[in-house]
């Protein structure tokens, strides 16, 4: 009994040893947090994938099997974020959208300089997962990084249109400030507040954005006049 104690008590103590070596860098035995939360979003799991339509079944193979490859790719260098950038778009190809996020976080973590990023967590946030705040933050950091990008600009528009009507009111400021910053979109921009005002019945605000359109883009006006007779 007493040398199984002393053996216990001398594997605990090279455990401890270990154990604090790795916490100075010198060693890695032990799984991290770090290791864990990693191993976590590299799963593959098959239960959460759904083919996209028209992909054939040797396509939706093909395509489960490059996120095998891609997940490799990040195992072999976990500080490359285009590795874990790889690896969501795989997963968010897959209608895996929960683990597609979780990979562009980390890949977000490695470079938060990319609008791409940024851009795929706000929308995918929005339209896939319904987490309508952390949609919010995301467009806001992708305009911050690229302040004329349309599809962050016509998503955050979406965000408060449809999905966040206590910011209704930001509608028409945001509009405006795309407009400014993407010149060349600004009739895309002054169409959305039209159709903005006229579901909320507010002709008078309509007709002064239509009468935009017919300056920078009169070949929206038909249509538009289509849509809403009123505006004639």
């Amino acid at each position: 009994m007493k040398k199984v104690l002393i053996i216990t008590a001398v594997a605990l103590a090279v455990l401890g040893l270990l154990y604090f070596y790795q916490q100075q860098g010198f060693v890695k035995i032990f799984p991290t947090r770090q290791d864990r939360e990693i191993k976590k979003i590299l799963e593959i799991d098959r239960s959460k994938f759904q083919p996209a339509e028209g992909l054939t079944a040797e396509q939706f193979e093909a395509e489960i099997k490059e996120l095998e490859k891609r997940r490799q790719r990040v195992l072999d260098n976990p500080d490359n974020a285009d590795a874990w950038f790889d690896f969501g778009y795989t997963k968010d190809f897959l209608n895996d959208h929960a683990g597609a996020v979780a990979a562009w976080e980390k890949s977000y973590e490695l470079q938060p300089l990319s609008f791409l990023i940024t851009g795929n967590l706000a929308n995918t946030y929005q339209y896939f997962l319904r987490d309508f705040v952390k949609a919010e933050v995301y467009y806001k950091k992708t305009l911050e990084l690229k302040p004329d990008l349309t599809g962050a600009y016509s998503g955050l528009l979406d965000l408060y249109r449809f999905n966040l009507p206590d910011k209704k009111d930001q509608v028409e400021p945001l509009a405006l400030q795309a407009a400014e910053n993407d010149p060349a979109n600004s009739g895309h921009y002054y169409s959305t507040l039209v159709d903005f005002f006229m579901r909320d019945s507010d002709i008078v605000k309509a007709k002064e954005y239509l009468k935009k359109i017919q300056f920078v883009r009169p070949d929206l006006v038909g249509e538009i006049l289509e849509t809403y007779p009123a505006l004639r």
